[in-house]
């Protein structure tokens, strides 16, 4: 099998097509090649303008997008919009989230895969049928996937992932790599500041790694509205102290920021710069010095404001060296089990580095070996009953 690009892109309808980049000609040139070679391009023979060739500019179809646009808003729909997207492993992972991505409107989508699919897939796969045995995975569900949004440009590549090629996306998504795979990818991810996501499903387990740079901004940290409150009074201090009506909490932690208005007598305050806080209590913050505005009066609203915050994202590879940190908790009935899962995807690499496959569903003798293996990875105190239990159902 030739490696290179298959592209199964529609055009939009005319009546819902966004505004088009002036440099139509390019578009038509692709357009053209596509129709000689029956809606496909080699790698080789494409020009690089044809990955872009139906890229869209200008307007969101917000007759397609409603729902998306009320969560998200304007400004994230638009930067999504710009996004070229790479997922590599067309799995039954992989092509849920391929199918996610393209009916969200990024820029454009290439799937990758090097494996060809077989029966085992049909059960996880619901775009791969007993037709596509034997066929590359990622070729066998392009064409399904390319119909979801007629604004995505969907390809198929299937050769290897090299530097260059990394290079041209903003984001990169791997499902179904080894161990050093992901951490050679993400070498070059985390020095070419590429979005890097990682993630694993087994059985009733799974993980995902997110590496977004060393500074990546977050516009909103928590999606919640901003929380406001009726302000009772304000002092004249070089600490100035708010304090809320009696029945009011004002729902503000530590190092958020307010603006305020309606404010009487004090009317400085009013549509001011925002105002980092301290929170003193259920119904008191502080917002620095207020000694040189007039004297409060009476009424007034406290409203928070969203501030960026800048995150410094570690590499994958610096992450799997030494005790797990910075992991996310979701549940907290089991708050010991994220330390055991990162061993035991470790370990799990490790089998299949040695075995050449994955443990045999329910074998008692390859669990044993895969708990052996996750002991070998420089942890104490593991759960030898939950890493049993993840050997025998990583197969599925």
């Amino acid at each position: 099998m030739s490696s290179g690009f298959a592209e199964n892109s529609v055009d939009p309808p005319a009546a819902k097509k966004r505004k088009l980049p002036s440099t139509a000609s390019s578009s038509s040139t692709s357009s053209e090649q596509m129709a000689k070679n029956n809606g496909s391009t080699s790698l080789d023979s494409a020009p690089e303008s044809s990955t872009s060739a139906t890229h869209q500019s200008g307007d969101i179809d917000e007759g397609l997008y409603s729902r998306q646009l009320y969560v998200l808003g304007h400004d994230a729909m638009r930067r999504m919009a710009k996004s070229d997207v790479l997922i590599s492993g067309l799995g039954g992972l992989g092509v849920e989230i391929a199918k996610n991505v393209i009916l969200g409107g990024v820029k454009s989508v290439t799937l990758h895969d090097d494996k060809v699919c077989t029966l085992s897939d049909l059960s996880s796969q619901f775009y791969l049928t007993e037709e596509t045995v034997g066929a590359n995975r990622a070729e066998a569900c392009c064409q399904n996937l390319s119909e979801l949004n007629s604004y995505v440009p969907t390809k198929s590549y299937t050769g290897s992932l090299t530097e260059d090629f990394l290079k041209q996306f903003h984001c990169v998504v791997l499902t179904d790599a080894t161990l050093s795979e992901q951490e050679r990818i993400s070498d070059i991810t985390h020095t070419n500041n590429i979005a890097l996501i990682i993630g694993e499903s087994r059985g009733l387990f799974a993980k995902i790694f997110c590496d977004f740079g060393e500074s990546f901004v977050v516009y909103d940290k928590d999606g919640a509205n901003p929380v406001s409150a009726m302000i009772a009074s304000v002092s004249n201090d070089k600490e100035g102290i708010v304090t809320c009506l009696d029945e009011t909490r004002h729902g503000l932690e530590d190092g958020d920021h307010v603006t305020f208005s309606e404010v009487q007598g004090m009317t400085g305050l009013n549509q001011c710069e925002p105002r980092k806080i301290t929170v003193l209590g259920p119904y008191t913050f502080s917002i620095g010095d207020t000694s040189t505005l007039k004297p409060y009066v009476r009424g007034g609203i406290a409203t928070q404001v969203k501030m960026p915050q800048t995150i410094k994202f570690k590499s994958f590879k610096n992450t799997q060296q030494g005790p797990l940190e910075d992991v996310v908790h979701f549940d907290y009935g089991k708050f010991d089990h994220p330390r055991h899962m990162h061993v035991a995807f470790k370990a799990l690499h490790e089998f299949i580095t040695q075995t050449g496959r994955l443990p045999t569903p329910w074998g008692e003798d390859d669990a044993k070996m895969f708990t052996e293996l996750a002991k070998q990875q420089g942890e104490d105190d593991l759960n030898e009953e939950l890493l049993a239990t993840f050997a025998k159902v990583s197969y599925s």
